[in-house]
């Protein structure tokens, strides 16, 4: 198996292997011992950087629609002015 560790993913990052691209982000709970959560098996590269977009809008919340979707796009361009 090989992995994308990018440091412009932050906490998340990606294992390949011959049948699918896994999401995983690191988690660090309260007892400090980092644990490694899959949070989706993707078919393609695309579909596992758009996990990884989904997932840090999940852990937000907004105070309008117009905000979440100014948020979606930031973090999309990012994505596309460094990896696209």
């Amino acid at each position: 198996m090989n992995f994308i560790k990018d440091p412009l993913l932050g906490e998340y990052f990606i294992q390949i292997d011959e049948y699918n691209y896994s999401v995983y982000k690191t988690i660090m709970p309260d007892s400090g011992t980092p644990y490694d959560s899959c949070i989706g098996h993707c078919s393609s590269l695309e579909a596992a950087l758009n996990k990884i977009v989904d997932n840090k809008m999940k852990q937000s919340s907004y105070t309008s629609i117009k905000n979440y979707i100014i948020e979606l796009r930031n973090i999309k361009n990012e994505f596309k002015q460094h990896f696209l």
